[in-house]
């Protein structure tokens, strides 16, 4: 895709000159004045270049820019001005971080060499941060997906807890969604020092003793200091340790969605959907925005099948215990399953153990079959089910 420039000026005639110089060799839009230009950011950015005047009635280039820094840190920003005095070009850096001064008039070759300039740096800043962003994604989920079989009970819904926090993160309008979601995944990380008939009688929902209640509360805490060794995770360290606050407290929102969406998996545990949704209506714990938004997500978006194990994906959510043919227990109700998991399976129904089919799972709505009755009769397309 091309990378796209826009030239912001309170002159039109400047703006017409540049375009015609220059648009043949970049995608260009033009605005007149900064409020046009963050109009414009709004509705057909991102944009890999903004050059912007100094001097402009209403919005300087200065406060555009630094505007522009705000929306899109990535953007590279680059300013022309006639007036090159040093407290300019000093607030200019510091506020607007400017990756180029042109003085005016500027040559329409001065100004493409600074375009593309801007646009390799633009690539080299946007390639770094999504590299970034793959590899902390990428490592976050191998290493729920390895807790999740040392610690099934704890980390077997790590996906779907981040499927079902992002999306009552989007429909609030709270971000960052990145931070929400990694700190979705790890919101349980701190139990880990958890004595296990501790941790057992928390996840499935019921009361506790006061000794073990102490255990409970201090999780937050463990984890908020586990993820805050992380480069780049203070923010999702600080929702941890936020997400059992009340909704009087001044906790953050994103921390509110987050101990809806973990204490609904617990109670779930033990009872439906519906009456894990009903345990969350106590304003005094949980927010009832969000917990009216949850559960509009979950009534929307999953539903309950059947299906074989060679169609199980990465994502659904096991709504009944499987089982050998022997009847011994596999893997218990609830957990998420993933490709460790699937493999497991594959293995045992191919020697002489076997594993009773069909699976039911909770999948969402938008990638649901109709229902099987035996893995013979009806063969789901793999096409199904995609990962996110």
């Amino acid at each position: 895709m091309t990378d796209k420039v826009l030239l912001v000026d309170d002159d039109p005639n400047v703006l017409q000159g540049f375009k015609r110089h220059l648009r043949k060799r970049y995608d260009i839009t033009l605005a007149v004045g900064g409020h046009a230009a963050l109009e414009a950011i709004a509705h057909e950015g991102p944009f890999a270049v903004v050059v912007s005047d100094m001097q402009m009635p209403e919005m300087s280039g200065v406060e555009f820019l630094s505007k522009v820094l705000e929306i899109n840190p990535h953007t590279i920003r680059v300013m022309l001005t006639g007036n090159a005095d040093q407290k300019t070009a000093v607030d200019a850096v510091n506020d607007g971080k400017i990756f180029r001064f042109l003085n005016k008039p500027c040559e329409p070759d001065a100004l493409a060499q600074a375009l593309d300039a801007g646009i390799q740096q633009y690539r080299l800043v946007t390639a770094e941060a999504e590299l970034l962003n793959k590899t902390l994604a990428g490592s976050v989920r191998m290493l729920t997906e390895v807790l999740s079989l040392t610690m099934p009970d704890a980390f077997g819904l790590t996906q779907e807890a981040r499927n079902l926090t992002r999306e009552v993160a989007i429909r609030i309008g709270v971000g960052p969604l990145w931070q929400i979601e990694i700190a979705a995944m790890l919101m349980r990380v701190g139990c880990v020092s958890m004595p296990q008939e501790t941790l057992t009688q928390y996840l499935s929902g019921r009361p506790l003793a006061a000794s073990d209640q102490a255990f409970v509360d201090e999780m937050p805490k463990r984890g908020q200091s586990l993820i805050a060794a992380i480069p780049r995770l203070q923010g999702v360290a600080d929702l941890i340790l936020a997400q059992n606050g009340a909704p009087a407290d001044p906790t953050p929102i994103a921390a509110r969605i987050l101990r809806a969406v973990g204490d609904y998996q617990r109670f779930r545990s033990i009872d439906s959907p519906r009456v894990a949704l009903q345990k969350l209506n106590n304003a005094e714990i949980y927010d009832p925005s969000v917990v009216e938004i949850l559960a509009s997500v979950i009534s929307e978006n999953q539903v309950d099948v059947e299906v074989a194990i060679d169609d199980l994906r990465d994502g659904m959510i096991l709504s009944a215990n499987v089982l050998d043919r022997s009847g011994r227990l596999l893997l218990a109700s609830g957990i998420e399953v993933h490709q460790a998991m699937i493999h497991k399976l594959q293995m045992l129904q191919r020697s002489g153990m076997g594993v009773e089919e069909p699976i039911r799972v909770l999948i969402t709505r938008d990638s649901a079959p109709a229902p099987i009755t035996t893995p013979e009769t009806i063969e789901l397309s793999p096409n199904f089910f995609q990962e996110d």
